[in-house]
């Protein structure tokens, strides 16, 4: 039965690289870049609400065990927000190193392998 399963889940993912294998490299990058520039203000807008979430929690309970309930929150929700700091800061500071920051990609900055239908 598994492998039934997972014949299917193959071949029902071929359309799927089917449809992959026509997008340009460059437009690629390009969703890719709109998604990360969506979805880091979002994280990072959870996070802090989650830390505030906590605070609020251990100052208003009387209870110690919801107090130590409510520690766990804030220190996930501070952990939560350094590593996407972290992440946000590290891809900046490549970005950087690289060159590349506020640079619009051309369609000939991007390496590809020459085919009879696209001779690059």
């Amino acid at each position: 039965m598994k492998k039934i399963i997972s014949f299917s889940a193959v071949v029902g993912m071929f359309p799927l690289a089917a449809f992959a294998a026509t997008q340009s490299l460059f437009n690629v990058l390009a969703i890719v870049n709109v998604i990360l520039g969506t979805i880091i203000p979002i994280l990072i807008t959870l996070a802090v609400v989650y830390f505030i979430w906590g605070v609020i929690q251990y100052t208003v309970s009387n209870d110690e065990e919801a107090k130590k309930g409510a520690r766990g929150k804030i220190i996930n929700g501070l952990i939560g927000l350094f590593i996407i700091l972290a992440f946000w800061g590290i891809v900046f500071m490549i970005q950087n190193t690289l060159g590349i920051s506020n640079v619009q990609l051309q369609k000939t900055d991007i390496p590809c392998v020459p085919t009879p239908v696209n001779p690059c």
